[in-house]
C-alpha cells in the first residue's frame, strides 16, 4: 500500500511541478540544497540515495536552467560544492508550496488527526531509515 500511495503522489507531484520546468528529482537536489546549504555532489547523491553517474546528470540539468552552480569545495579541492542559485532558491520555494498544496489535496480523504498520525508514522519510519530513531 505504501508503494501505491508513493506512486500516486508521485504522478501528482509530477503535474503538479511541470509548469516550473522540473520534476521531483530535481525539487529533492534544490530542496536538499535549500536546507543544507552548499554541499559536494557526493553529499547530495548520499542524502537523495542516488548512484553519483545520477546526480551528476541532475546537477547538470538544474546548472543548464541556472539554478545550482558548482563551484570548488573550499574544504576539499578535488571536490565540487554544488549551491543554489538566486533562481534556484526562487523555484525551490515555489515548488514547496505547490508541493504543500499537492499533499493537501492528496490527503484530503483523511481527517486532520489522521493527516496527523499518518505524518507522525511517516516521519517515524524515515527517521528510522536514517539511523535517528
Amino acid at each position: 500500500m505504501l508503494v501505491r500511495a508513493s506512486a500516486g503522489m508521485t504522478r501528482l507531484g509530477a503535474v503538479t511541478l511541470a509548469p516550473l520546468g522540473i520534476d521531483g528529482r530535481h525539487y529533492g537536489v534544490l530542496a536538499v540544497l535549500s536546507e543544507l546549504g552548499a554541499v559536494s555532489q557526493q553529499t547530495l547523491a548520499d542524502v537523495l540515495a542516488v548512484d553519483r553517474s545520477t546526480m551528476v546528470a541532475f546537477v547538470d540539468e538544474l546548472e543548464e536552467m541556472d539554478y545550482v552552480r558548482r563551484g570548488r569545495n573550499p574544504s576539499d579541492r578535488r571536490a565540487y560544492a554544488i549551491e543554489l542559485t538566486e533562481a534556484g532558491a526562487k523555484v525551490q520555494r515555489e515548488a514547496a508550496t505547490l508541493l504543500e498544496g499537492c499533499e493537501r489535496h492528496y490527503l484530503d480523504p483523511l481527517t486532520e488527526a489522521e493527516r496527523r498520525s499518518l505524518l507522525e508514522l511517516l516521519a517515524r519510519l524515515v527517521a528510522r531509515d536514517l539511523g535517528e530513531a
